[in-house]
């Protein structure tokens, strides 16, 4: 199971590098800007990772070094950062596929918003408040950034379900891109709030949580990858 995790984890910088070559060779980069910053986080991210785990040493760090302090931070921070470049993408999503409605459109984005302002609010006064009194940064940052990201993954499922039930009434199909990226998250959103679920069951690093995650991010990878290779139907590009 271990090894499998392994191979998975070695395997994901070109999964990622072939998804974000499909996505820009698709010509999609201009009408998806958020998807594109997504990717371009997602790069930096595994970049960063490469070098702290494979070129400054080998593994894990130990704790109390250098190394673990630029891992540990490393790897909040980016958490949040790819969060919140999630959280775009999923705007982005609704209101193309909103486009043949923009009354709706328009309605919809403002309950969207609210809907995010108001879980950001949650998110503050639930984790971030008492978070704030912690005796170190490392015990804040963790809070924020886990609760951060399950809001961001509710908005995501939410997505993948609207899509689901409405992407034939607004004159899309499953093949349409924009479902194929919404399934992507959906399912990544799945994953994570098992994994979080799970985690204190079965904890550590190779744990059976650990690496349903791992093959469900490489899933959406792969998933990405098919939708933008394949050519999209003209009748999917055209404007309902």
């Amino acid at each position: 199971m271990a090894h499998l995790q392994d191979i998975l984890t070695r395997l994901e910088p070109a999964f990622l590098l072939i998804a974000a070559i499909a996505f820009f060779r698709s010509g999609n980069a201009g009408r998806l800007p958020a998807l594109a910053t997504y990717f371009s986080v997602r790069a930096t991210q595994t970049f960063f990772f490469e070098i702290v785990l494979h070129v400054w040493g080998d593994g894990m760090p130990v704790c109390d070094t250098l190394r673990y302090e630029v891992y540990f931070y490393g790897y909040w921070i980016s958490y949040l950062v790819s969060a919140i470049a999630i959280f775009f993408v999923v705007q982005e999503v609704f209101k193309r596929v909103m486009e043949p409605v923009p009354g709706l459109r328009r309605l919809g984005l403002m309950a969207f918003r609210w809907v995010s302002i108001v879980s950001a609010v949650v998110c503050v006064g639930a984790i971030a408040l008492p978070a704030a009194f912690a005796n170190t940064s490392a015990d804040r940052i963790g809070p924020v950034g886990i609760q951060t990201a399950r809001c961001v993954s509710v908005m995501e499922l939410c997505l993948l379900a609207f899509l689901a039930l409405s992407i034939h009434a607004l004159g899309r199909s499953f093949r349409s891109r924009l479902f194929g990226i919404g399934l992507g998250f959906g399912v990544q959103a799945g994953a994570d709030l098992v994994f979080t679920a799970l985690s204190a069951r079965y904890p550590g690093l190779t744990s059976p949580a650990a690496l349903g995650l791992q093959a469900a991010t490489t899933l959406v990878l792969v998933t990405w990858s098919v939708y933008f290779l394949v050519p999209e139907p003209a009748v999917e590009r055209k404007m309902v």
